[in-house]
């Protein structure tokens, strides 16, 4: 058995320390952590693939803002994963790229005068709320310092807060370029 604040403590500095998952040796360090991650990439495919449902021709932006939430996931697999050298550059980098497109494809519409969301409806934009919330709740849960941090579970917060977020993205995606099904 080991003593849960020595590991602790010879874990403070390393890559997803704070995200509540036991860190282990060897070579995925997190692996719920990291499975969910995926979550991103799977995202991305979904936008991209409504986005040129929506619009055969296809928008640049949606290619963008897809690659970057697939970039946002594979950050993550390598960060709470093998962990190599430059994994927290991989995860952080994307993350601002990705809301800034995010939020930046609207605002650039309207300067234009285009139409800043064209796939909103009233039930997306509650879905992007609810998620937006929910993802949230989880992050807030994930903290290692947080009451519901449980090292050992098969259920991390933080891994559902992969998940959510990517959903929420999903939505977003949806809202920005027009996907299916509104």
């Amino acid at each position: 058995m080991h003593d849960d604040a020595a590991l602790a403590e010879a874990n403070r500095d390393r890559m997803g320390a704070t995200d509540c998952e036991r860190l282990r040796s060897g070579p995925v360090a997190q692996p719920v952590n990291t499975f969910t991650s995926l979550g991103y990439v799977a995202g991305a495919a979904v936008v991209l693939s409504r986005a040129r449902r929506a619009d055969p021709d296809g928008h640049l932006n949606a290619v963008v803002y897809s690659t970057f939430m697939a970039l946002v996931g594979a950050g993550s697999v390598a960060f709470h994963g093998p962990q190599p050298p430059g994994a927290k550059l991989m995860h952080d980098l994307p993350i601002p790229a990705l809301l800034g497109v995010g939020l930046g494809t609207p605002l650039m519409r309207r300067l234009r005068g285009a139409d800043p969301a064209p796939g909103w409806t009233a039930r997306r934009g509650a879905a992007l709320v609810g998620t937006t919330l929910a993802g949230v709740a989880c992050y807030a849960a994930g903290r290692t310092d947080a009451p519901t941090c449980d090292p050992e579970s098969p259920v991390q917060f933080h891994g559902l807060w992969h998940l959510v977020s990517a959903a929420a993205f999903v939505v977003g995606g949806d809202i920005l370029f027009g996907g299916v099904d509104g």
